[in-house]
């Protein structure tokens, strides 16, 4: 099968600047996509602020005020309507442009979980319009396999990440949606399978889009689904939270050895500690962890949750949210009960097995230019501490150890570094000076 061939990428954002122009490009070479693709960051329609289209009007019969769904009882909102004349807008420009065989369209709160380079065309020919690359999926749904990464789609939400071919955007455009906008998500089910509203299927008998969907979410998103004008908005299932939360792969232990490998360093994880750790002075080692891809899920799932905190530490606060906060911490214990512990053990010859079962604080820290860039000399009220480079998108930085003239500042993502605590390891750490500088710290202590 051939790799699938994106011929131009669409990102629709609102309130565009300069700034937000250098994230969105940061992100996109995150996913990987061939170099010399070109892209258009295409601003949206404001449903707060620009005005309607004389030919456009929203859907009088969306409210059902009796519904107990609140996507449902109440009309089309401002933020739908821009969303979905934001989408309906790209659309336009891939039919208009013939050259465009396949385009990828984004939100621009979108954001990489894996990379789309080995995008394969769906087996047995199926030929396909619309491709979702993430999605919600509806437990009464199921999907209908295709190959290993495609799928049939159930009932799904959400359009943060998209594959569009040109004669599927001269499909949707035939549906002339912006005569009756409502929430575009809902619309795009409409077009390949019975919608769970009879109205919508009146209004769209046809289903004329043949739908696919990855097997799993590529892309993720970061916005509220409540306040964003660019999200999918739609809950259709009274047995579903109203407010979605986005999927985090990183999230997913029902199969441990699967998440294993996909997030931690295989050699490391099989016990091999002598081969992998270095000893750069003063028992302070580093070794290779995580993956990079465990080190931009857990980034992106603790801005998604945004419980940060500046008020944690008595003595040296940290800009920092606990790993249970983000519901991580009952994985990240796991991995330091099987593989950090015993390494511990190994490396200074520990006796009791108290130390395999050590007690452990674990949290990600903050370090920006505008508000923490460094953190003073201090010691950790731990026996053991861990820290993990969570990112590379800074200058400067690292942990200084000053009675050992030893910088610990990794070059890759994912590298671990452990020392001692309490007395002997005064340390702190090196101001940035550009950049945000993400972290893994683990404070363990024997019980």
């Amino acid at each position: 099968m051939e790799n699938i061939k994106i011929d131009k990428v669409y990102i629709i954002a609102i309130n565009y600047n300069q700034e937000k122009k250098l994230d969105i490009l940061k992100r996109l070479e995150m996913l990987d996509i061939p170099y010399g693709t070109p892209y258009e960051i295409k601003v949206g329609h404001n449903g707060y602020t620009d005005k309607m289209p004389e030919d456009c009007s929203a859907y009088e019969g969306w409210a059902i005020p009796e519904s107990s769904n609140k996507w449902w009882s109440t009309p089309v909102t401002q933020g739908e309507i821009g969303c979905t004349l934001s989408h309906i807008s790209v659309w336009e420009e891939i039919y208009n442009n013939p050259d465009i065989k396949t385009a990828l369209i984004l939100e621009e709160d979108f954001y990489a979980i894996k990379p789309l380079s080995e995008l394969k065309s769906p087996s047995n020919g199926v030929k396909w319009d619309y491709a979702y690359l993430a999605r919600y999926r509806f437990p009464d749904s199921p999907s209908k396999p295709i190959d290993d990464q495609w799928e049939i789609p159930g009932k799904s939400y959400n359009m943060h990440a998209y594959l569009l071919t040109n004669e599927g955007a001269s499909k949707l455009l035939d549906y002339k949606l912006q005569k009756n906008i409502f929430i575009v998500d809902e619309f795009i089910m409409a077009t390949f399978m019975q919608h769970p509203r009879e109205d919508i299927n009146l209004l769209y008998p046809n289903k004329n889009i043949v739908a696919i969907s990855t097997t799993e979410n590529l892309v993720g998103q970061s916005s509220n689904y409540e306040t964003t004008t660019v999200s999918a908005h739609g809950m259709a299932n009274t047995n579903i939270q109203q407010k979605m939360e986005p999927y985090f792969e990183i999230l997913d232990v029902s199969d441990w050895d699967a998440w294993k490998a996909k997030y931690l360093n295989h050699t490391l994880a099989k016990g091999e500690y002598d081969l992998m750790i270095n000893d750069i002075g003063n028992n302070i080692y580093e070794f290779p962890l995580f993956t990079e891809k465990f080190c931009k899920e857990a980034i992106a799932l603790a801005e998604e949750m945004d419980n940060w905190t500046t008020d944690r530490h008595e003595f040296y606060p940290t800009n920092d949210v606990l790993l249970q906060d983000i519901k991580l911490q009952d994985i990240y214990h796991r991995v330091l009960q099987e593989v950090i512990y015993p390494l511990c053990k190994h490396i200074w010859t520990l006796d009791g097995n108290g130390w395999l079962d050590m007690f452990s604080e674990n949290f990600m820290a903050r370090y920006t230019t505008d508000r923490q860039s460094h953190l003073s000399l201090h010691h950790d009220f731990s026996h053991i501490t861990m820290v993990v480079k969570l990112n590379d998108e800074f200058d400067g930085g690292g942990t200084w150890f000053p009675k050992y003239k030893i910088l610990s500042n990794p070059e890759r993502v994912g590298t671990a570094t452990l020392h001692p605590g309490m007395v002997t390891h005064l340390h702190g750490a090196r101001p940035i000076y550009s950049g945000k500088r993400y972290i893994c710290v683990s404070f363990m202590r024997k019980q």
